[in-house]
Order: structure tokens, then sequence, then C-alpha cells
């Protein structure tokens, strides 16, 4: 049974004498109750259903009270005007893409007890600078930040295990990344076109760098990337304009094609594999080989000199 109150619309279930919010024409700020009353009995609100304030144009704020536990999937996607959020702390899920589109909105305090960032949840939030995320996070699905142009700076807790696919591409202010050593997996483009990023580590358990990882980073002078990595992906550093040293590890066993193509600054690439890492392709373009200089261990020249890629490199010194 749906409902009316006070200008909210209002799904009642009687079999747990709770209530949520769902879709309606809202504008202006919206302060969403704890609980309405209809037929003599008490509903508390539990959740914002599924596109519940969705394209609603002239919705600007909106206030959820303590007792709200979910937001449904796109809750609030495409409220451009919307500004302010007031999430309670005893979320613990917030549906795929409830906030993509509200290009509006600049900051937000995700809950305490919010379980993981899911896919696309802040896509096309281009004035978003700030978020702050609880402890209880756990992931950061595909498209999460994607395309938040004006985010400045994003400080992942322990406890988060991966970043999804995109999470943050297009995030062009992104200037600090802090990740936590619980991640294990960092999946493709995750970083890809972070125009201002000037640094990046990669957390310890992490042994993969996927496809288009951080290509585009037009401002990246350093990388630390730690003893155990086993590959450098498809393009992860694809037109790395700052980019001068890299120094990848003695457990490297593979390089993917264009991994360093367009890196024209790169002056100093340093291997600490005896054997030459795997290279089926072309790893840069013809000005790459020509300036860095291939630092290999010693007396292994020999060994790259005749590896199938490694080769190209004009100049080749030992460590």
């Amino acid at each position: 049974m749906v409902i009316n109150i006070n200008g909210i619309n209002f799904e009642l279930d009687a079999s747990d004498r709770c209530a949520a919010v769902v879709k309606g024409d809202y504008s202006g700020a919206v302060t969403v109750p704890a609980a309405v009353q209809y037929d003599g009995v008490e509903y508390y609100v539990s959740a914002v259903g599924e596109a519940a304030f969705a394209s609603c144009a002239g919705l600007q704020s909106v206030a959820l009270p303590e007792s709200v536990r979910a937001i449904g999937a796109s809750a609030f996607k495409g409220c451009e005007a919307l500004h302010s959020v007031a999430l309670a702390d005893k979320v613990l899920i917030i549906g795929n893409g409830a906030f993509a589109g509200c290009t509006a909105l600049v900051g937000i305090r995700l809950p305490e007890y919010l379980v993981g960032i899911e896919a696309s949840l802040f896509d096309g939030c281009t004035a978003l600078e700030w978020v702050e995320i609880g402890s209880s996070i756990d992931i950061v699905d595909e498209y999460a930040f994607c395309g938040c142009e004006a985010l400045r700076e994003i400080i992942l807790p322990e406890g988060v295990k991966s970043i999804g696919s995109w999470a943050f591409r297009g995030c062009k202010a992104l200037r600090r990344v802090v990740l936590p050593p619980s991640i294990g997996a960092i999946n493709k483009g995750a970083f890809w076109e972070c125009e201002a990023l000037e640094e990046f580590t990669l957390p310890p358990c992490v042994n993969i760098l996927e496809q288009g990882l951080l290509a585009k980073c037009v401002s990246l002078k350093k990388v630390d990337i730690h003893d155990g990595v086993l590959s450098v992906g498809y393009g992860a550093f694809y037109y790395c304009l700052s980019l001068a040293e890299v120094h990848l590890p003695a457990s490297l066993q593979s390089v993917e094609e264009q991994a360093f193509r367009g890196c024209t600054a790169l002056r100093r690439l340093q291997i600490d594999a005896e054997a030459a890492p795997m290279c089926s392709r072309d790893i840069a373009d013809a000005s790459v080989y020509a300036n860095a200089v291939l630092y290999v261990p010693q007396g292994c020249v020999g060994e790259y000199g005749f590896a199938r890629v490694w080769n190209k490199f004009e100049n080749v010194e030992e460590i």
C-alpha cells in the first residue's frame, strides 16, 4: 500500500510495520521522518526505495532519519540540483548508481556502517570535491567515482579488499590517494586519466598492474612498485607524460603491450629480474626505446639483448 504524508510517498509493509520512501515528484528541501502513522498504526521508515527521488530536477537537499538501513539503486540519480544529503550512520546498503549524475553535489559523508561503495554510486558527479568514507567499507566497485572531475583526494580505510574497474576514471583533480595494505586487487583502468595525480604507491598485496591502471595520468612523476609484482598490464602507464623513472622488481614475469607507450619523459627503466620478462608485442614506442636507458642486473645485458622487445632499447646498462 502506498500513502502520501506531508508530500512524501511511502510504501507500507504491514507484516513488519515498516515503510519505504517511494517514487514521487519532490523538490526543495525534503526531511524524511523516522516513523509515519496510518490507520492508527505506526510504521518506522527503514528504506529509500529504488529510484525514489530519481530525476527530481528541483530537489535541493534530503535529510534521512536514523531508522533508515537501506537506500535503493538509482535513488537520487539525475537530481541535478541536489547539493546536500544527510545520511544516517546505520545505513548498511546504498544501491548501484544511487547518486549518479548529481552534478551539484559537492561533498558527502558516507555512513559509518556502510559495507560497500557500489557500482557507479557517484558516476558523473562532476562537482564532488570530497567524500568521507566510513571504516566498514570492504569494496569500491566499478565506476564508483567515474567522472568526479572535482574530487581532490581519496582515503580508503583498512579493510577495503578491492577497487573495481574504472572506479576513479576521469577524476581529473585527484591529487592524493591513500590505499590500505588490505587491498588485494585494483582492476583495469581504476585511475585512468587522473590528470593531477603525481604519486602512486601500489599496495603490498596487489601483484598485477592491470590494463590501463594509470593510463593518461599526465602529471604522474613517481610510482612505488613493491617486490612481488608479477605483471605490468596492457597500457598500464599509457601516456604518463611526466613519468621519468620506473623501477620494476625481480619478481616481474611479463610486461604487456603498450605498457609505456607515450611516456615521452621516461629516461630510466630499471628491471631487477635476471630473466627478461616476457613481452609478446611492443611495450613502448620508438621515442621511448631511443631515449630511455634500460637498467638490468649485472651480467644480464646479453639476456635482454636477445630477448624479444627488450632488444629494441638502444641503451642498456647494468645496475
